[in-house]
């Protein structure tokens, strides 16, 4: 008896690591910035298209050549799409303004990871074809020990 096994477009309760897909490997791990994506192959392809984006950065112990703790900031989501103009730009979202009717449009471009602390975040991204992440800025001198881990998962509920 045959299974039937779900690829297009399939529903997915669990959260699917899109950097190593049945694993638990990392997407980024990053002792200093990184560049801004430019190739349509940069980054890491949307899993058979799903609806929400799972993050996990963890400043994993990251000290200096001088022993001081080393935080990051400027960390920005970015996304691709090749049906509109194959560009890279920064993932914002369309809330509405607190207590008010206005809508916004906050972008996910000015995050930051304290050292050995961790943040988690859950992204719509319907209709992402690709995500990569970009830290900018790692505070102190050049990172002696650590690094920044970054964990890309993604499910459709």
């Amino acid at each position: 008896m045959s299974t039937l096994k779900y690829t297009a477009g399939a529903r997915t309760r669990n959260v699917v690591n899109i950097a190593d897909p049945g694993g638990a490997g990392k997407a980024f791990e990053l002792t200093a910035a990184n560049a801004s994506p430019s190739a349509a192959t940069d980054g890491f392809k949307n899993l058979h298209s799903q609806k929400t984006l799972h993050v996990l950065i963890h400043n994993n112990a990251l000290v200096d050549n001088l022993g001081a703790d080393v935080n990051v900031t400027n960390i920005g989501i970015w996304v691709y799409n090749a049906s509109l103009g194959g560009v890279w730009s920064v993932l914002q979202v369309t809330e509405r303004e607190n207590a008010g009717d206005a809508l916004i449009y906050p972008k996910y471009n000015n995050l930051s990871v304290n050292h050995d602390k961790k943040l988690r975040l859950i992204i719509p991204i319907e209709g992402i074809e690709r995500i990569y992440v970009k830290a900018s800025t790692f505070s102190g001198n050049p990172v002696a020990t650590g690094t920044l881990d970054i964990y890309l998962g993604v499910n459709s509920i």
